[in-house]
């Protein structure tokens, strides 16, 4: 692996990281805007849903900052989405 090709890696997940906290404060503000206007009670959904927004977009980048960093350890990448193993660990 070349020097250049890491450097596109690494950026890659750096603007990988940056969507998915992103995203999901937009979509947590966009909510929280709604039931504002439904409800009339500006601006204490838009507060709510921005904060559990970004929690939500902080919790998923340090799961997939973890994943990351297993995988460069040299350890096997966990299987999220089996229903089958909850505790997300591959036979």
């Amino acid at each position: 692996m070349n020097e250049g090709s890491g450097f596109r890696q690494g950026l890659s997940i750096a603007f990988r990281l940056g969507i998915e906290l992103t995203v999901a404060t937009l979509v947590g503000a966009g909510m929280g805007y709604g039931l504002d206007h439904l409800l009339g009670t500006r601006p204490w959904f838009l507060v709510l849903g921005v904060f559990l927004g970004a929690t939500a977009g902080a919790l998923n980048v340090y799961r997939i900052a973890q994943d990351f960093q297993v995988e460069d350890e040299g350890g096997e990448k966990k299987d999220r989405s089996d229903p089958e193993d909850p505790s997300g660990k591959s036979d």
